[in-house]
């Protein structure tokens, strides 16, 4: 059966077949033979990989050590992986909501409703602590309501603008 591994930010399709005591795994269809030698409790291996030994940690939260190094992962079956993304993800929040970072005076409003924003491009300017900070996009879209004006004063986490 095959699986697609999400490691951080990337993905491969692994399939694991067994022969005898070994493993063999296509890594991105890529044969790598695997030898388990040991195992301390059912999270715990030292796996041989290339005539190397690796002790592999595998953690309740989808974490994988390996040789101490962690990793955050994700493994899905890949008939479940190609249903996913053939399907629409419902609810799926595009609203992207901009906040003020601590109590402030709103200085500049850079944008109107309707504005196309991307990521990175200057909304609001407020004034903390004798600085002026610019609140920026979190990524593309189109500003859909602004909640504040400009002289208005702010609380840590208020919503400034919403994007979406």
């Amino acid at each position: 059966m095959a699986y697609i591994v999400k490691i951080d930010d990337k993905e491969f399709k692994i399939d694991i077949k067994r022969e005898g005591g070994k493993f063999i795994v296509f890594l991105d269809n890529k044969e790598i033979p695997i030898e388990v030698v040991r195992s301390d409790t059912a999270s715990q291996f030292t796996l041989i990989i290339d005539k190397k030994p690796h002790d592999v940690v595998f953690d309740a939260d989808n974490l994988v050590s390996v040789d101490g190094e962690e990793f955050s992962t994700e493994v899905y079956d890949e008939q479940v992986q190609k249903l996913l993304k053939k399907t629409p993800q419902v609810g799926e929040k595009k609203e992207l909501t901009v906040t003020a970072p601590m109590p402030g005076l709103v200085i500049e409003v850079e944008v109107a409703e309707g504005d196309v924003v991307k990521a990175g491009q200057g909304l609001v300017i407020v004034e903390a602590m004798k600085m002026q900070n610019e609140m920026k996009s979190p990524g593309d879209g189109v500003v859909k309501k602004i909640l504040v004006q400009k002289g208005q004063a702010v609380n840590s986490r208020d919503v400034l603008v919403v994007i979406g």
